[in-house]
């Protein structure tokens, strides 16, 4: 009896064990892997971020080329080629020595065509223009005139007034090269996406699959379970809890193909549909051997990182909002001066023969005398608001050191953490393996093979969550200091074909 009971466990041990075999098989035969670098390129192309991020790049990209515009010369030309104007206008009747209205008809045709040129170290304005004016008269008297200004030079020039040209030379570039460091940081954070998005979908993948197994199992050990009652080799309350199994099972496996579905679609919402069909995800490895030193990282944070590039720049602007704050409450002091060619006549032969000088030189002088200390208190402002910039940057910037020195001391020690988690998910289902063939022996009961299930379930999902947070810092700190430290390369990008796109 006791060797016929053997013979059938065993033979039931060895068909549930062929089964399960051959359906993982099937499973992985039917199904394509993805893997985490496949995921990453098509959220690089597809998602709406970098789309967004694109967008951004562009309007940064022409507020530089704007700028550029402005420092060089510029030509313009107004006209108003036909104005007619009839009216009662109030005229000084000098024989009557009275003021009346008498009306007045005339056609009024002006053109000006000038070129100007700003320059940035001075913050002088150089101008040359021409101009053309005709104007008619129709009433009791019909005359006709022009006036012509063939050529104009001149410039204005602000002595002590705010320069905001030599601010904007400054300030400008580094703004265009803080938009092309955002535009590779914004990469980074939809690397970071696509990692959590990756492995939210890969655990719950394993989840499933093990809930597969878990109900397959269930569903073997129960009908193995009501072989060895019949057998009276366990008793009722053995065979229940068997019975319990598949049923909580087969929930399990029902609220796992939910989180399932529900992450699958996060990640195809953030690809935009563009997940391949029918495809599994294949979880990535670790990088052999990384090891990201810790003054190289911090090195390339303050060359590469915009957030770096950004407290430079708030440094720039806090002097120049000082330097602003000065010079708007002193005395103002300009040049304004020109040179030209002028002659009026009644025809357009004359208007252009036989020119005139015309000159004007002003010199503009505004000084405060009596303001109750409201320029002074203006100054002290400013002066003590860039104090307070200053100490918020070095703040900013021992904060940011901080933070890239933790994270590469997080991804150095994970590798470790890592491989532990593999070791005991390897050791947690080799344990639940025996566990199991103890069970189906009869030598272990049904609580520690329940034990025993859940601690090799735990174990695999400590070791995917291990994984993905491997995988976050690293390109959190690839993030921070736009390095690739598995190629050692610095991270480049093509920044022509984004404008084309």
């Amino acid at each position: 009896m006791k060797i016929k009971q053997i013979t059938i466990q065993l033979c039931v041990l060895l068909s549930f064990t062929n089964t399960i075999a051959q359906q993982s098989n099937t499973i992985s035969a039917i199904s394509q892997k993805i893997t985490l670098h496949d995921i990453l390129e098509l959220a690089s192309k597809n998602s709406l971020d970098v789309f967004k991020a694109k967008r951004q790049y562009g309007v940064n990209y022409w507020e530089f080329r704007s700028f550029k515009s402005s420092l060089l010369p510029k030509i313009d030309f107004e006209t108003t080629p036909f104005t007619f104007n009839r009216a009662l206008i109030e005229r000084y009747d000098s024989e009557q020595n009275i003021d009346v209205f008498r009306q007045q008809q005339t056609i009024n045709s002006y053109a000006n065509l000038s070129l100007s040129q700003n320059i940035g170290l001075t913050g002088t304005r150089l101008f040359i223009n021409s101009s053309f004016n005709r104007l008619e008269n129709f009433g009791d008297f019909e005359t006709e005139s022009y006036n012509a200004t063939p050529v104009r030079i001149g410039l204005v020039q602000p002595i002590m007034a705010f320069n905001t040209f030599k601010w904007q030379k400054k300030t400008a570039p580094l703004e265009f090269q803080k938009a092309k460091q955002d535009f590779m940081y914004e990469l980074q954070t939809i690397n970071l996406k696509s990692v959590n998005l990756f492995f939210q979908w890969a655990l719950a993948s394993k989840k499933v699959e093990i809930a597969k197994e878990n109900k397959m199992a269930a569903e073997k050990l129960f009908n193995i379970g009501k072989k060895r009652y019949d057998l009276i080799a366990i008793e009722r309350n053995d065979l229940l809890n068997l019975e319990l199994d598949v049923y909580n099972a087969s929930t399990a496996l029902t609220q796992n193909l939910q989180a399932l579905q529900k992450a699958e679609a996060e990640l195809k919402l953030f690809l935009r549909d563009q997940l391949p069909q029918d495809v599994i995800p294949e979880l990535p490895e670790l990088v052999s051997n990384l090891n990201i030193d810790l003054n190289k990282a911090i090195d390339f944070a303050y060359q590469n990182n915009p957030d770096i590039l950004d407290l430079k720049l708030r440094k720039i602007e806090a002097l120049r909002d000082l330097d602003k704050a000065i010079k708007d409450n002193r005395f103002d002091l300009s040049l304004t001066a020109s040179y030209g060619l002028n002659q009026q006549a009644n025809t357009f032969v004359d208007a252009y023969g036989r020119f005139l000088d015309q000159q004007m030189v002003a010199i503009k002088l505004n000084v405060p005398i009596l303001d109750w200390g409201e320029r002074k208190g203006n100054i002290k402002t400013a002066k003590m608001n860039k104090d307070v910039a200053d100490i918020e940057l070095q703040q900013n910037e021992d904060t940011y050191k901080q933070e890239i020195t933790l994270k590469v001391l997080d991804f150095n020690l994970q590798q470790e953490l890592v491989l532990g988690a593999l070791k005991t998910s390897e050791i947690s289902k080799e344990s639940y393996d025996l566990t199991e063939k103890r069970f189906l022996s009869g030598s272990v009961d049904f609580l520690n093979l329940t034990s025993a299930r859940k601690a090799s379930q735990q174990a695999n999902e400590n070791y995917i969550q291990a994984l993905q947070n491997y995988w976050a810092l690293y390109y959190n700190v690839q993030q921070l200091t736009l390095y690739d430290f598995i190629t050692n390369t610095p991270l480049v990008q093509d920044f022509n074909e984004i404008l084309e796109d």
